[in-house]
């Protein structure tokens, strides 16, 4: 149930995996036979070493706790401190187990630490949720303060970046790229939304995705994706972005801000293909060949 609800692909692929092996446990708990038990998929160490890599990377991006946590602020967090709760009382009963018939002690430590990494997995989940919902909360209030407003500066804003501009400034890419290396090149307004993208021949398929993504991410932070390395680093205002959203930004060169001449930003355009800096040359020099209203 609690991969139902976990808001993470990786969190789902970990549970699921976690799945599977307590099928294993139970397998050969009710398996009596030596001989059979040895063609059974049994629990190793290598998977309580991977329990305690992945709570040490939840424990990274966490904050030290200094209170009792109260669980449960997301359903999925919820569902996850029930199954630790169970998992606790399984792990007593097999102490107890343990002590009339052989348990392998690899088994016992697995369920030892099971219970911890769904405790960990669930103040990650409930992070992740206070982000989503404080992020939201914010920008709820800053569009109702400023909805007239903002809607007059999109409306102006969306008008900038005609398919006519845009053309000239594939044109323009592909003649800075003749130069250098081909490469995927895309546009975003300034609600991120990709709304021009063009494919020059040689190009890898995996650089069309990364070109979207870097227009978008200069929309989202408000940055060219070169200038985000130093904000990313531990303790910095972006550190775990990627991470806390699912790879949708990305923090390399590339992504470059389209300007109009009253200085606002109307735009961004994302281009991959070629190595970090070649990326950034061609986006720029494309970008200075074009004028924008």
């Amino acid at each position: 149930m609690c991969a139902k609800y976990v808001t993470s692909e990786q969190n789902k692929f970990c549970l699921d995996r976690t799945q599977e092996l307590l099928f294993c446990v139970g397998a050969e708990l009710a398996t009596e036979s030596a001989e059979r038990q040895k063609q059974l998929v049994l629990v190793t160490a290598e998977d309580s070493l991977t329990l305690e890599k992945a709570m040490d990377n939840y424990l990274e991006q966490l904050p030290k706790v200094t209170r009792f946590v109260m669980p449960g602020k997301s359903k999925a967090a919820a569902y996850l401190h029930v199954a630790r709760t169970v998992s606790r009382r399984a792990e007593r009963l097999l102490v107890r187990l343990a002590q009339e018939i052989e348990v392998r002690e690899e088994l016992l430590i697995y369920v030892n630490r099971l219970s911890d990494f769904l405790y960990t997995m669930a103040r990650e989940e409930d992070f992740r949720y206070d982000v989503m919902e404080t992020t939201k909360t914010i920008l709820e209030r800053y569009l109702k303060a400023n909805q007239k407003e903002m809607k007059e500066i999109i409306m102006k804003k969306h008008e900038t970046l005609t398919l006519e501009y845009c053309q000239e400034l594939a044109k323009a890419v592909v003649e800075v790229a003749e130069k250098h290396v081909p490469v995927n090149m895309a546009i975003a307004n300034s609600e991120g939304t990709i709304i021009y993208q063009y494919h020059m021949p040689g190009t890898l398929l995996v650089s069309v995705d990364i070109a979207r993504k870097k227009a978008y991410t200069v929309i989202a932070v408000k940055a060219p994706t070169h200038k985000l390395s130093e904000l990313i680093q531990p303790g910095a205002p972006l550190y775990q972005i990627e991470t806390m959203l699912d790879g949708s930004i990305v923090t390399f060169g590339g992504g470059i801000p389209i300007v109009n001449e009253a200085g606002e930003t109307v735009g961004a355009i994302g281009i991959s293909g070629g190595t970090v800096e070649q990326d950034i040359i061609i986006a720029e020099e494309a970008l200075a060949k074009v004028s924008v209203g």
